[in-house]
């Protein structure tokens, strides 16, 4: 009973929703909870979705181009230049940053570039459309294949019964032979009947 509310209160459904949602609705819901810039785009990082679903940031980089393709025109990403959080306000090399002014020689605290993607309000509905066409388009081409096969498969069949007839009426001709020979037929001399 415990599991049970566990799992309706998880809205990405993890590893409590036992089994949960499909991964794609999973990455649906985080980039739907993420917050909005000043343009009312959600902005979402692959660290970020890395974190909520457990996936490495080179496969939530994956995802969220793929959703990035799938929404298409007003989803994009930019690199922005974010600063590396410190232990204790002490900078790598040792120096307290809080001490001293950035302009006095001190360096500027460590920097990172992160990969921030942004979608629009209406991404959820673009990307369940590019699904169900490519789902669509993933249908149609597996029964295209399937015909082919069936259609190879009757065309061989059909070569082979060719085949197979063909060697018959070859027998029939040569039994016909054989039967026209025994009856004399074959060596030119006509009997003369007294």
């Amino acid at each position: 009973m415990e599991e049970e509310s566990e799992s309706e209160s998880d809205p990405l459904g993890g590893p409590s929703a036992g089994g949960g949602p499909p991964l794609d609705d999973r990455i649906l819901t985080v980039v739907r909870l993420a917050r909005k810039d000043a343009d009312g785009l959600r902005r979402v990082t692959p660290a970020h979705l890395s974190s909520e679903l457990g996936l490495s940031v080179e496969d939530a980089t994956r995802e969220l181009c793929g959703l990035l393709a799938a929404v298409g025109s007003g989803a994009g990403f930019v690199f922005e230049r974010v600063e590396m959080p410190t232990v204790g306000g002490d900078a790598p090399d040792g120096t307290n940053e809080s001490a001293g002014n950035e302009s006095e020689g001190k360096a500027a605290p460590p920097a990172a570039t992160a990969m921030v993607f942004t979608f629009p309000d209406d991404f959820e509905r673009l990307a369940r459309r590019s699904r169900r066409s490519s789902d669509w388009k993933r249908r149609l081409s597996s029964s295209a294949a399937a015909l082919v096969r069936a259609l190879k498969v009757f065309t061989a069949f059909g070569l082979v019964i060719s085949l197979a007839v063909l060697i018959v009426a070859a027998i029939c001709v040569l039994v016909a032979a054989l039967v026209a020979m025994a009856r004399g037929g074959g060596n030119g001399h006509h009997r003369n009947g007294l």
